[in-house]
C-alpha cells in the first residue's frame, strides 16, 4: 500500500471514531431519561392506583399528608369525573349522621394545586347548570325557536344569492 492509502484509511478510522463518540454522547442522556421514566412508571404500576377514586386506606398507604374538604353536593358523580380528569388521587367518605348526608373529600396534600383546579372546574360546571335552570322553560323554548328562524332566513338568503 502506498502512503496516500495509509493516510486515507487512518483519517477514515479517526472520523468514524469521532462520529461514534458524538452519537454516544448525544444518545446516552436521552437513554438515561427514558430508563428513569420507565422505572418511575413501573414503580407506579406495581404499587397500585395513584390517581382517581380510592378508599381512605389506599390513600393513606402512600404516607403523604392528607387534606380534606367537606362537600354538600348531591352530584358526586360529576365531581369524581372532573377530579379524575385532573389526575387527583382522592377518597370520598360519606357522613350519614347528618341530614342530609355530607361527603368529605380527602386528597394528598401534594395535590392541592390539582385539587383546586378540579374544584374550580366543578364549581363552574355547577354554576352553569344553575344558569340554564334559572330561565323558565317557555323562555328557553322561545329563544331556541328564534335561533331556528334566523338560521332559516340565512339559508333562504344564501340560496337566493347562489341562484344569481
Amino acid at each position: 500500500m502506498s502512503a496516500v492509502q495509509d493516510y486515507l484509511i487512518s483519517q477514515e478510522i479517526k472520523i468514524t471514531k469521532q462520529v461514534a463518540e458524538i452519537a454516544i454522547n448525544k444518545a446516552l442522556p436521552t437513554m438515561l431519561d427514558v430508563a428513569k421514566g420507565m422505572a418511575k412508571w413501573l414503580s407506579g404500576q406495581s404499587s397500585g392506583k395513584r390517581e382517581g377514586l380510592q378508599t381512605l386506606e389506599q390513600l393513606m398507604k402512600y404516607g403523604d399528608k392528607l387534606s380534606e374538604i367537606p362537600l354538600n353536593s348531591d352530584n358526586i358523580k360529576d365531581f369524581t369525573h372532573i377530579a379524575r380528569k385532573h389526575g387527583v388521587a382522592f377518597a370520598l367518605v360519606k357522613d350519614e349522621s347528618k341530614t342530609p348526608p355530607r361527603h368529605t373529600v380527602y386528597f394528598k396534600a401534594k395535590d392541592t394545586e390539582s385539587m383546586s383546579a378540579a374544584f374550580r372546574a366543578y364549581i363552574g360546571k355547577e354554576l352553569g347548570k344553575d344558569k340554564s335552570k334559572s330561565l323558565p322553560f317557555k323562555k328557553r323554548l322561545n329563544d331556541a325557536k328564534e335561533k331556528v328562524k334566523v338560521t332559516d332566513k340565512d339559508k333562504k338568503m344564501r340560496r337566493e344569492v347562489g341562484e344569481r
